[in-house]
């Protein structure tokens, strides 16, 4: 336990004993609680709060009808006798309190100024009791924690009659800065600051130096002390309202104390404090569970403050990616570094790829500390999420230690690499579709290449060899056959607009042309499943995984599935479930709903919004303008769809990366290292490699991997000294705000979606999620708008809620939080807002 441990290390902690978890098994065993305890919680719905606090008092009524056996009678009060008996508190504790991912902390009860045998015993039921709360309840239903995991240890302590009392936490919980401790202090005993009466004075306080950076003396209108029978809240006197609980040097001793303590169970503590007589005790410790982890590898003290963005989020996933999933990324990162001549041995991780709490993350220091490249940082992750670069633009504002310096970049420039590149890109603009077919042939042909090569494959260092091989040249292959017919487009878009914006005045005449742009595989994928869907109602046929239009449509993209970016993911081929749910859906859609149509529709609408816009540059801007106006929008329309291609060609070098990996699974299996193949995901290629216990590993991380499932908020920008950033917008007149992503305004039915294997979109609701992939894209045809809270202009759900015509908001923080599914909203894609309407009859 902590006390004991704060003992063992001479922290001043009071004396006092531990009644162990036994005693409390056995006072469950000897009054046969067991079954009554079964019977209340069986059926419960943990999320019904009606219903929680009735079953708590049943429980806690069982405990308080209980009989103490003698032994542990005995045992309490002989201990009680050693401490020469006299005033004490009696504290709760947990056995599965304070895990890694979840604190107890405020769940079970703590009893005060508790004298005498009797009372004693009663407070020791009570905290055994206490186990059962309704928030202990609904918490451990949260964390997934079973009933049979539990017990409680009881620990009795001589009460300190404190002047003043508080917490200190040995990490900024606010913003997560491990360099900092913050301590609240207030007057009297700690319950009127735990249970919420009273404002505490608040400092913050510098670690490694000392200094106080920030101080708030609070107006402490209350405070708590003792009495004959317990405590009692009182007026705090008029002299003290307003007096520091704490002098300076009482702080200067709490934080050395903090640190000792951190140092002792190595991660930052929750301490609670007292200061009585001159002197500061310690009565309870636990770690700080709600902090967000800190990136791995760490580095080192000589390289300073680091600054990451997060590469998830970047992707509009939310979730956590599987070891082995982060495994295949950071050789795909190798590569990528050792082409800008950074020399990264095999199995090594380049210094920019961290990871956290399943997440991957980017150090961007290097590319924010020169002038030449901060700018780009900003940019690129505005186009992908501006919230992520508002967050990241803020910090570097206000944080003088990521200023740029005047000195060179670390890199070596592949120029022969940037030649072929330019080259295949000048030859694409000028013949679009010759370069275009080209690119394609040629990525096809790649993959056909790896695909014969694995076909070949034995043993397990031959694919693991094979993997990293792939993942290593994979970015390289793609960008210098997809990325020279990327190119084109992207820079015909950007100029485009830019030259809009100075002929005309205005640029948002542009959005009409981006509708219904072809050669999109994505676009092509959802258009054919709209396509089957129709086919089978004609025929009166239901969709399965036998039906030969299904079974082609996987063919061509089984490769793709939810979070499709991780190799540990399951492809539709795999489970075709997703695919299914979605045709049926199409399937009861109308013909009024007919995509395809609309598709078209919006196409002759773009091909005229070209012409006209033409017109309006010849009149404005001359005959020599609207020429380039024309070959710029037309590029635009032949090569800007072709974005999804580089995606779409890296998902299907990590479906057939899955597919090598499913042998070395199948290889472990049939040696006993491991139970199922699948397992195998859960592992890293250096896991595989090491060789030793890889059961437990692939255990530990698949129940890591499972907790971090449930995290909701994952931080944007995060620094090497733990400071997260979320980026909240400020909302306006009620609107909550984000990034105008595709124009229009629409009002319709919300439906919260985190799942889109699990949704039935309704035609016309406005889908609202976290973040989406491809996956996601076949609800978009239903869709009557989209809102996300990850995203820039150049997302994925941004570019094929513009194709589709649909409005969109992204970067909304938290908009699956604060909008409901059924509430009615509207959704402005023009100005960035969404506002939540009043539904129809209230």
């Amino acid at each position: 336990m902590n006390l004991g441990e704060m003992e063992r290390a001479a922290l001043p902690v009071p004396p006092g004993f531990v009644l162990v978890t036994p005693a409390y098994h056995l006072f469950v065993e000897s009054n046969r609680l067991g079954p009554g305890i079964e019977s209340i919680l069986d059926g419960l719905d943990y999320r019904d709060s009606s219903v929680l606090e009735p079953a708590s008092s049943s429980i806690r009524s069982l405990f308080e009808a209980g009989t103490v056996p003698d032994q542990i009678l005995e045992a309490l009060y002989q201990a009680y006798a050693e401490m020469c008996e006299g005033t004490v508190a009696v504290r709760s504790s947990a056995t599965a309190e304070d895990l890694p991912y979840a604190s107890f902390a405020g769940q079970q009860d703590t009893y005060l100024n508790i004298n005498g045998r009797e009372r004693l015993l009663s407070a020791v039921k009570s905290c055994w009791s206490s186990l059962w709360t309704a928030r202990a309840l609904s918490y451990r239903a949260r964390q997934e924690i079973p009933p049979s995991a539990l017990a409680l240890a009881v620990v009795v302590q001589r009460l300190v009659f404190s002047e003043a009392s508080g917490v200190m936490f040995t990490a900024n919980p606010v913003n997560g800065r491990r360099d900092q401790l913050v301590i609240d202090g207030t007057w009297g005993l700690g319950e009127a600051l735990v249970s919420g009466q009273v404002n505490p004075d608040h400092w913050v306080v510098e670690k490694e130096s000392g200094l106080i950076v920030s101080t708030a003396i609070a107006d402490k209108k209350v405070m708590t002390r003792r009495t004959e029978d317990g405590v009692e809240s009182v007026e705090t006197p008029a002299s003290r309202r307003k007096a520091p609980s704490l002098s300076g040097d009482e702080i200067s001793e709490l934080v050395d104390i903090g640190l000792r303590v951190e140092e002792r169970f190595g991660q930052p503590q929750d301490v609670e404090w007292a200061l009585a007589g001159g002197r500061i005790y310690l009565v309870q410790s636990r770690p700080i569970t709600s902090l967000f982890p800190l990136p791995e590898p760490k580095p080192r003290r000589a390289e300073g403050p680091r600054v990451y963005v997060c590469g998830n989020l970047m992707q509009g996933l939310v979730e956590p990616i599987t070891p082995m999933g982060i495994s295949a990324f950071s050789m795909l990162a190798r590569g990528i570094a050792n082409l800008w001549g950074f020399r990264i041995p095999p199995g090594e991780t380049p210094p920019a790829f961290k990871t956290a709490a399943g997440r991957v993350f980017i150090d961007v220091t290097t590319a924010v500390r020169h002038t030449r490249t901060r700018g780009a940082v900003l940019t690129v992750t505005s186009m992908v999420d501006k919230p992520t670069s508002q967050a990241l633009g803020r910090l570097l504002e206000r944080d003088r230690r990521y200023d740029p310096l005047k000195q060179r970049l670390p890199l070596r420039y592949p120029w022969r690499f940037i030649l072929r590149v330019l080259s295949r890109a000048v030859y694409t603009f000028i013949l679009p579709a010759a370069g275009r077919a080209a690119g394609i042939r040629a990525m096809d042909r790649q993959i056909e290449m790896r695909e014969r090569e694995a076909a070949r494959l034995e043993g397990i260092g031959e694919r693991l060899a094979f993997v990293e091989r792939t993942m290593r040249n994979l970015l390289p292959v793609v960008f210098t056959r997809m990325g020279a017919v990327l190119i084109p487009g992207m820079a015909s878009r950007f100029i485009v607009e830019g030259r809009l914006a100075a002929w005309l005045g205005e640029s948002e005449s542009l959005q009409p042309v981006l509708r219904s742009l072809p050669h999109n595989p994505t676009t092509e994928m959802d258009l054919r499943l709209w396509k089957i869907s129709r086919e089978l109602k004609s025929r009166g046929e239901a969709p399965s995984t036998e039906h030969p239009l299904v079974v082609d449509f996987l063919e061509s993209y089984g490769h793709r599935g939810v979070r499709e970016i991780d190799t540990g993911m399951p492809r539709w081929k795999d489970d075709p479930t997703h695919i299914l749910n979605v045709l049926n859906t199409y399937l009861s859609h109308g013909e009024e709903a007919d995509v395809e149509t609309h598709f078209l529709q919006g196409v002759e609408a773009a091909e005229k919004a070209v012409d006209e816009l033409v017109i309006k540059v010849r009149e404005k801007a001359g005959a020599l303008r609207a020429a380039l106006a024309g070959v710029l929008l037309r590029r635009v329309r032949e090569l800007f769809g072709v974005r999804e291609y580089p995606k779409f060609y890296l998902v299907r070098v990590i479906a057939l990366i899955r597919e090598v990996i499913e042998g070395v699974g199948s290889e472990l299996v049939r040696r006993g290292e491991l139970e199922n193949p699948e397992d195998v995901f859960y592992l890293s290629a250096a896991d595989i490699r090491r060789g030793a216990g890889l059961r437990d590993t692939a255990n530990k991380h698949r129940e890591g991997y499972r907790r971090e499932l449930d995290r909701r908020s994952v931080p944007r920008i995060i620094t090497s000294e733990g400071e997260t950033v979320y980026s909240t917008p400020a909302s306006e007149a009620g609107a909550l705000v984000g990034t105008p992503a595709s124009p229009g305004v629409y009002e319709g039915r919300a439906r919260v979606v985190f799942d889109p294997r699990e949704a039935r979109l309704e035609p016309g609701e406005v889908l609202v999620a976290q973040g989406t992939d491809p996956a996601w894209t076949p609800l978009f045809l239903s869709a009557g708008a989209l809102v996300m809270e990850i995203g820039g202009i150049m997302s994925h759900g941004s570019v094929v809620a513009r194709e589709y015509g649909i409005p969109a908001v992204v970067g909304v923080m938290d908009a699956t939080r604060l909008i409901q599914s059924g509430q009615r909203i509207r959704v402005d894609g023009e100005h960035g807002q969404v506002q939540p309407l009043r539904n129809e009859g209230q």
